[in-house]
């Protein structure tokens, strides 16, 4: 990676750069879609479980919402 794009990287909001490292790391795996999706709603389901039931609520909703506008 060139140093220009570690400081793009840098300055993404922590959300979108963690989002990014998970994607690359899943990429080279080489898991097949079906399988990453799968993961992916496991460890939604295990964070969930870890907030409170109004969080949860909340949490469930805007995956819905973000979900069903893409």
């Amino acid at each position: 990676m060139s140093d220009d794009s570690t400081d793009d990287f840098e300055q993404l909001p922590e959300d979108v750069a963690l989002a990014v490292e998970i994607i690359r790391q899943i990429e080279n795996l080489g898991y097949d879609a079906d399988t990453v999706l799968k993961a992916m709603s496991h460890i939604c389901l295990d964070t969930l479980a870890k907030l409170s039931e109004e969080d949860r609520l909340n949490w469930q909703k805007k995956l819905c919402q973000s979900l069903a506008s893409n």
